[in-house]
């Protein structure tokens, strides 16, 4: 059996097959969800990407670098 994915803050991550039918979600859960200080991790940085959009990534970023 295959063992689950999980996000950078240990919540599981549900699998997606096809990206036609997969969500993505809310910018706000995804600045919520990952912290500042993960924007250096590359895992943190696609799951941003993927599930959260390109100008969420963006966003988060920035976040993290005004931070610093």
């Amino acid at each position: 059996m295959d063992k689950p994915h999980r996000s950078v803050t240990g919540a599981v991550v549900a699998p997606c097959s096809d990206d036609d039918t997969c969500e993505i979600s809310q910018c706000e859960l995804c600045l919520k969800e990952l912290p500042a200080d993960a924007v250096k991790v590359a895992d943190a940085q696609d799951y941003v990407h993927h599930f959260c959009g390109l100008d969420c990534l963006a966003a988060w970023q920035k976040r993290a670098k005004a931070r610093q």
